[in-house]
């Protein structure tokens, strides 16, 4: 166990020199004593006897009275002095006034409850009696330690109380914590703090942790590992460090890790299934835990699964959902002392039908002649078992792209278009920036340079294209190459060579070229390595280019097989991309529009936590745009429009569950493979939670109160020796 130490601040350590007063009762004894020159008396000799009688009781009293005035100057100095006690080794030796910066983890391993308290409530208690404890002078600074780290406190603030009180109004958040950048801000503000209160002498920084290896051994490349010891071996060079690890280091976990619909298109009346995934990050089995499934926050459905130690299991869910609109999803595992990873959401959009709108470039009075025919057919055909159906196309000319609202659309397709203005390629390039997503389908209309310029970037225009346009290649070799099947586009087609998609001829097809840096891919090749499918998702849309026709112009793929069931895929694949921007994870933006319209529209957001935030909308061409950044917390967010939109919009923000692996580390291996040659001093609370002596300092500020009750005391004492000395009678 620690022994305490008593100990001086450096600020009050010359208090001390007046401990000399001390001697002055003494010093005026000694001058007292007068040498008087002897004479006989008889009178005297009489007076002499009776006072040796009591020589030996006045001289006691005397010594008690100079006794009792010594130790009161003694008792008093040291009062003036503020001593206090301290845990050796334990927390650094006072001197001066010290700035003490906080930093308390906010990661959500800290909510892991192993008593009645969490992690988390337990750091921000400590804290508190850190600030409680301190000298009067001594200022403090706090950090919440997230990703990124959130200064509550910057200034240097001496008020106990309010800084105490910021402590209480601190909550974690759903995500990990960012160690390098929380050292860099630390840093900032020790400098900051020599630079403007040079009167705090002393720094020191308290991290209340439980020191998950998540977060405190983060990987990290060469030059940045390098950069992050220095600036750590920085901090201790101007400040002494001090960890308090909060965690333990047995903890058990158990978490709904993924969730995802296994349909990526959901319509009224057709059944739904969703896959989730549990593990277990302990060292116990656990068998027959209880799985829930709930749709709109009703249970819908519940299993046992068995789920190994250290191992995971998935387990699969169905719904069918009878209402359109936005569907929330929750799997729930409860029983795990961490709670808030026991949760995984989803919102699934259901869909009356996929609206779907088709620019014919290339109308033709006979069936089958014009450049959407084939594909309108294609879409509207029910697309085999197992697949959704329900889509709804509309076809129309060039000139719908500036006449309709293209919002109302889930997708559109231009098939055969020769060229594009300005204003209709912002108008796409808007529609792409809120959620659309187009297939531009080729032919022998098209202008390639017009393309080039209006579609890829060229001119300053918005680059809306996956690839430029190059020549048009009219020796195709035969056969298509599926390239190992690696996109989801094609992915239907593995193991069913039978259904025609390799053996496809195409006539003719536009060369397409992609840049090095692009972020798109190609779906389908020719077997002589020709691009024949592109996507790439752009702004918040996708975008599929298709170097051949989309009828039979160019390639009899209308004709085979392999064609409805292709086109299926492109349409899922883009309309799938929508549900993306409505299940994302913590930290992430949330956005979304409206028609134009509604800019004047009121909107709220409601937080999982039953907060309400308002947000504006602003004009962006024919929509209304709105953002929100504070996702802080898991759990469904729901966007409320009031009139005249009135509609609510539904998003599901998830963990990052690298989180809820608990492993953490101990003072070895943070020595060895974090703070490698970085001093600090360790301490855990864990071993005995609820120990009175857990705090990382002793109570310095209360000892001199003490002395002054004793130098009060000792006054009374002296008065009251001093009375009854003057008026003993023998």
């Amino acid at each position: 166990m620690a022994l305490p130490l008593f100990a001086f601040g450096i600020v009050n350590l010359p208090m001390l020199g007046w401990l000399a007063v001390a001697a002055a009762p003494i010093l005026i004894h000694l001058w007292s004593r007068r040498k008087y020159r002897e004479m006989s008396w008889a009178a005297m000799e009489y007076l002499l006897a009776a006072v040796q009688r009591q020589t030996r009781r006045l001289r006691l009293e005397q010594w008690l009275l100079l006794l009792v005035r010594t130790l009161l100057i003694v008792l008093l100095v040291l009062a003036l002095a503020e001593p206090f006690l301290e845990r050796s080794g334990l927390a650094p030796a006072g001197g001066g006034r010290t700035h003490r910066v906080l930093v308390i983890d906010g990661s959500y391993s800290m909510a892991y409850r192993p008593t009645d308290k969490s992690r988390f409530a337990r750091a921000k208690e400590l804290a508190e009696r850190v600030v409680e404890e301190s000298l009067q002078g001594d200022a403090f600074t706090l950090v919440l330690m997230a990703a990124p780290p959130r200064v509550v406190v910057g200034t240097p603030a001496l008020e106990a109380a309010a800084v105490r009180e910021e402590i209480e109004n601190l909550e974690l958040v759903h995500a990990g914590a960012d160690l390098p950048a929380t050292v860099t801000v630390v840093q900032q503000l020790i400098d900051k703090a020599r630079r403007e209160n040079p009167r705090l002498e002393r720094h020191e920084v308290y991290f209340l942790t439980d020191l998950q290896r998540a977060d405190w051994a983060p990987e990290l490349g060469e030059t940045a590992l390098a950069e992050f010891r220095r600036q750590s071996a920085a901090l201790a060079h101007a400040a002494t460090l001090m960890i308090i690890d909060v965690g333990q280091p047995s903890a058990e976990n158990l978490a709904v890790t993924a969730l995802e619909a296994l349909d990526t298109v959901a319509v009224v009346g057709h059944g739904l299934k969703f896959q989730a995934t549990l593990k277990n990050f302990g060292r116990q089995a656990r068998d027959r835990q209880m799985v829930e499934l709930l749709v709109d926050g009703r249970r819908a459905e519940q299993q046992v699964v068995d789920i190994p130690a250290g191992g995971e299991t998935s387990t699969v869910f169905a719904y069918r959902p009878d209402t359109p609109g936005d569907h929330t999803i929750e799997v729930r595992a409860d029983g795990a002392a961490l709670a808030v990873d026991n949760h995984r959401y989803l919102v699934v959009p259901v869909r009356q039908s996929i609206r779907v709108l088709c620019i014919n470039g290339r109308p033709s009075g006979e069936s089958f002649h014009g450049a959407t025919d084939y594909l309108a057919a294609a879409l509207a055909a029910q697309s085999g078992p197992g697949r959704q159906g329900s889509v709804a196309v509309d076809v129309a000319m060039e000139s719908a792209l500036l006449e309709r609202d293209l919002g109302g659309y889930d997708c559109v397709y231009l098939c055969d278009v020769a060229q594009f203005t300005a204003s209709e390629a912002r108008v796409l390039d808007a529609y792409l920036g809120h959620g659309g997503s187009l297939v531009f389908a080729l032919g022998g209309q098209v202008l390639a340079d017009r393309y080039n310029r209006e579609l890829a970037g060229g001119a300053g225009g918005p680059r809306i294209l996956p690839a430029r346009l190059g020549p048009i290649v009219d020796k195709v070799p035969p056969g298509l190459d599926p390239l190992d099947y690696r996109h989801k586009i094609v992915q239907a087609f593995r193991g069913r060579e039978k259904s025609g998609l390799l053996t496809t001829p195409v006539d003719k097809l536009y060369r397409l070229e992609i840049s090095k840096n692009s972020a798109a891919h190609v779906v389908l090749a020719t077997r002589g390595g020709l691009p024949l499918l592109v996507e790439e998702p752009i702004r918040k849309g996708r975008v599929v280019l298709l170097a051949t026709s989309a009828d039979s112009s160019w390639t009899p793929m209308p004709l085979w097989p392999s064609y409805v069931p292709l086109m299926h895929e492109i349409l899922t694949w883009c309309v799938g991309g929508q549900n993306q921007q409505r299940n994302v994870e913590v930290g992430d933006v949330l956005g979304g529009s409206a028609p134009a319209t509604a800019a004047d529209a009121p909107l709220w957001v409601q937080r999982p936590d039953g907060q309400r935030r308002k947000v504006p909308l602003h004009a962006e061409g024919d929509y209304s745009a709105w953002s929100y950044a504070d996702t802080t917390l898991s759990g469904i967010y729901t966007a409320r429009f009031g009139p005249p939109v009135s509609r609510n919009q539904c998003f599901a923000v998830n963990l990052d569950t690298r989180q809820s692996d608990l492993a953490s580390l101990g003072e070895e291996d943070l020595r060895g493979e974090v703070w490698t040659d970085v001093p600090f001093l360790y301490q855990t609370t864990w071993q005995n939670l609820d120990a009175a002596d857990a705090s990382p300092m002793a109570r310095p500020g209360r000892l001199h109160v003490g002395l002054l009750y004793g130098v009060l005391g000792l006054l009374f004492a002296d008065t009251f020796l001093a009375w009854r000395f003057g008026h003993h009678h023998p």
